[in-house]
């Protein structure tokens, strides 16, 4: 669905209240007819703009209208984006799904999924560690009590990530302590897994998302194949809003119980628990009362939100590649009533004008001489130790065209390279989804590089420093991965 604000003129007609559910497209209306105020989503898209948040997509949904489909450069929507630990939301309502169908019992050991992998001398507080545990984030392993999330940067190192989840020390007996732990919720979309004899993404096809009419999902997997249950799904926003739909209406969709009711409603109940207390996480889906309301979704690194606004029926998907600021909060207050509004055809027309540009490129700037050192340095490879970056090596070349090479995680990218300020956009980034970079010398031995893995998340700022056979880097990356990080990168090979 392309940026678009929705005039009363090009509105479906808004007939009688009664049940909705949304096929390839949501259907449209004005803001006020939905009795949203224009000028406060204005003042959302405009704060974006302003900003320089790093938010790439914004769809609200109200009484089943799409009222507002805003789209932020460098994100276009023609690609899925990915959801980060809204990911484990996603295998929350799959586990009630895999409950639902007797697939799985929460109250099963959780080694008993995993003959293979499995450590050869558990210990009893671990073989007494049960699915329902997991979906709790109350294993008791030593995971998440640290910051940083070490062990999931671990996980994602290692030659197989349910052992390694499973072969991590215990700190507390199950189901005594909470703490947020990925590798856990990879285990749990694991034991989805185990139990449907398909990976969690293909259970989800069939049982989620083909009924919900979501055509188009991007599920990173692990070396064996497992769907990462913890995040790097990937849906388009107009799909991620049909979640939300879906548990608005506690799990129906279209006449057909799609997620048991009585899930949905542990789900969507806030939780009581002190922090680190047992139940303080509920299962994923940040149930909470507050002075707005209740409100319930999921949240994930770098600005990722669904959110669900029960009193108001409205539905906000959010995307984003950090520092998403506070975009909700001015959403919400948009609502004004329950019933339409007054049309404003003034301030309709100026939130258009806003939405129509979200999307654009900046125009470039002229691109000054290279340096010298440009040259000399084109083409050779600087590799880096293991960093909270996830970027092992470096290179950058100045030959026929601009391209920064980036080995991230293991996998080789390469990106076309923006000398004028402006993206070079293509499928360059993990999975081939959109990205880019751009970049600039800044001194004779300076390069400020601008690497945006859009659909992914994640977004660099690298300032360069060459030194001989060594590169300072001063790295930082909005979602949070490093900040105000030094990395010393050394020469290794020529990539010419």
């Amino acid at each position: 669905m392309r940026s678009a604000i929705f005039t009363a003129a090009a509105c479906l007609s808004l007939h009688a209240a009664g049940e909705y559910w949304p096929g390839e497209t949501w259907r449209i209306a004005s803001p006020e007819s939905q009795g949203i105020d224009s000028q406060s989503l204005t003042a959302a898209v405009e704060q974006v703009r302003q900003r320089g948040l790093g938010v790439h997509s914004i769809l609200v949904v109200r009484h089943g209208y799409a009222v507002l489909d805003a789209h932020f450069y460098p994100y276009d929507g023609s690609v899925p984006h990915d959801l980060a630990s809204v990911t484990k939301s996603l295998t929350s309502v799959l586990t009630g799904i895999a409950v639902g169908q007797g697939l799985v019992k929460l109250d099963r050991k959780v080694l008993e999924f995993f003959p293979e992998e499995r450590p050869e001398s558990p210990g009893e507080p671990k073989a007494r560690m049960t699915v329902g545990n997991l979906l709790h984030m109350e294993s008791g392993l030593d995971c998440g009590y640290l910051p940083g999330e070490q062990e999931l940067e671990q996980m994602k190192r290692s030659a197989n990530w349910v052992q390694f989840a499973l072969a991590l020390p215990m700190k507390y007996e199950p189901g005594t302590h909470s703490a947020y732990c990925s590798p856990g919720y990879h285990l749990l979309g694991s034991v989805i897994a185990a139990a449907a004899r398909q990976s969690e993404l293909e259970f989800g096809r069939g049982h989620l998302f083909a009924p919900l009419g979501i055509r188009d999902v991007i599920w990173s997997d692990d070396p064996q194949g497992r769907s990462h249950g913890w995040g790097d799904s990937h849906l388009f926003p107009k799909d991620l809003a049909k979640i939300g739909y879906l548990y608005l209406h506690g799990g129906q969709w279209d006449g057909r119980q799609i997620v048991p009711a009585d899930w949905v409603a542990l789900a969507t109940t806030p939780a009581t628990a002190g922090r680190g207390a047992p139940g303080a996480l509920g299962i994923e889906w940040n149930a909470s009362n507050g002075s707005n309301g209740r409100q319930y979704g999921g949240t994930g690194r770098g600005g990722q939100s669904l959110i669900v606004w029960p009193e108001l029926d409205m539905v906000v998907a959010i995307t984003a590649g950090g520092n998403a600021g506070q975009i909700a909060p001015l959403i919400r207050q948009a609502a004004k009533t329950n019933g339409p509004l007054p049309e404003n055809a003034a301030a309709l027309r100026e939130l258009h004008s806003k939405v129509a540009d979200a999307p654009n490129a900046p125009a470039p700037h002229p691109v000054a001489p290279l340096p010298p050192l440009a040259a000399k340095i084109s083409g050779v490879r600087y590799e880096f130790p293991v960093n909270p970056s996830r970027i092992d090596g470096i290179s950058l070349a100045f030959a026929k065209e601009a391209r920064v090479n980036v080995k991230y995680l293991g996998e080789e990218l390469s990106f076309p390279l923006g000398l004028d300020g402006v993206y070079r956009l293509g499928p360059h980034g993990p999975l081939h989804l959109l990205a880019g970079a751009r970049g600039e010398w800044t001194s004779e031995n300076e390069f400020l590089l601008d690497l945006n893995f859009v659909a992914n998340i994640n977004h660099y700022t690298l300032k360069l420093r060459f030194d001989g056979d060594r590169v300072e880097v001063d790295a930082n990356e909005a979602s949070g991965l490093i900040r105000n990080g030094h990395i010393t990168g050394t020469r290794r090979q020529s990539v010419r």
